[in-house]
């Protein structure tokens, strides 16, 4: 198992990835207060311009659901909500963080692969009636270490997956031996350091461990999310143990009331369908 990292320093593979924006930041810690006022949200979203456009094309996307045209942020924070708008804001952040380096076929695989595993694990979230929009954003950023080793060292980090790749070397033991962290690691470190919940940063740290029968939790469910979205064709690189989709969907027992459960087919074209609407 990885375990959540102690930071007496940040590994060098990290030193150059971009830092989670002020605003971000911002917006999180004010969406964790007890008492939150829209218009508090609004106004502080509206010190940023460009993050505020940003944030209402992610409103405007499919992945939201939003039926017609969102155009102010009042409006998109009270058709989404503000658990939602963190979400979004998250969303944002990481769009920023991976964009410049896009054009790696490599990194847009992972980041589809993250947006499809968020998809799965709020959905499986909602049917089992925890926190929907904490498996979203947890989703989307399991493969966070990936995300920013990729987006420090795009060519060096895409070359180092074509080898492991055409030669089955286990990825986390050439992460090590070429980064001297895993991507596990690396993404419990920047999620400890950007100060998300220490729920989430465990599920980053433990998302390849095996998914066990009769877990529960946030972490056990990433488990068996991300493994759900290779199983549908959206790996962002070959997997270690190939899994069925009964043998995923065994860990999720209330999926069968949803188009998660139905068939592979039907969770694929469901998906397909809001990815096709995602913001770029």
């Amino acid at each position: 198992m990885t375990e959540t990292l102690v930071r007496p320093q940040t590994p060098w593979a990290l030193r150059l990835v971009p830092p989670f924006p002020a605003i971000a930041h911002r917006i999180l810690a004010l969406v964790g207060k007890e008492v939150l006022h829209a218009n508090e949200l609004g106004d502080l979203v509206k010190m940023d311009p460009s993050f505020a456009a940003e944030l209402l094309r992610f409103a405007n996307s499919a992945l939201f659901g939003i039926r017609g045209q969102v155009t102010s942020l009042a409006q998109a924070i009270s058709l989404v909500g503000t658990d939602r708008v963190k979400t979004m804001a998250t969303m944002v952040a990481m769009n920023r963080m991976v964009r410049s380096s896009l054009r790696v076929a490599a990194l847009r695989k992972v980041w589809q692969h993250s947006l499809v595993t968020a998809l799965i694990a709020e959905e499986a979230a909602r049917l089992g009636g925890s926190d929907a929009d904490g498996a979203y954003t947890t989703g989307l950023l399991h493969n966070l270490g990936t995300l920013g080793m990729m987006s420090a060292y795009p060519d060096e980090y895409s070359r180092m997956l074509e080898v492991s790749n055409d030669y089955g070397f286990d990825l986390l033991e050439t992460e090590r031996e070429l980064f001297e962290i895993d991507h596990c690691a690396a993404g419990a470190y920047l999620a400890q350091d950007w100060d998300f919940p220490e729920r989430m940063v465990r599920a980053i740290a433990t998302h390849h461990d095996q998914p066990v029968a009769g877990a529960t939790g946030l972490a056990p469910l990433i488990q068996v999310s991300w493994r759900l979205a290779d199983t549908l064709g959206y790996a962002a690189f070959s997997p270690k143990k190939l899994w069925s989709w009964e043998e995923l969907m065994a860990f999720l027992p209330h999926a069968g009331t949803s188009w998660l459960g139905e068939s592979p087919d039907v969770a694929k074209a469901r998906l397909n369908s809001l990815l096709a609407n995602a913001p770029a």
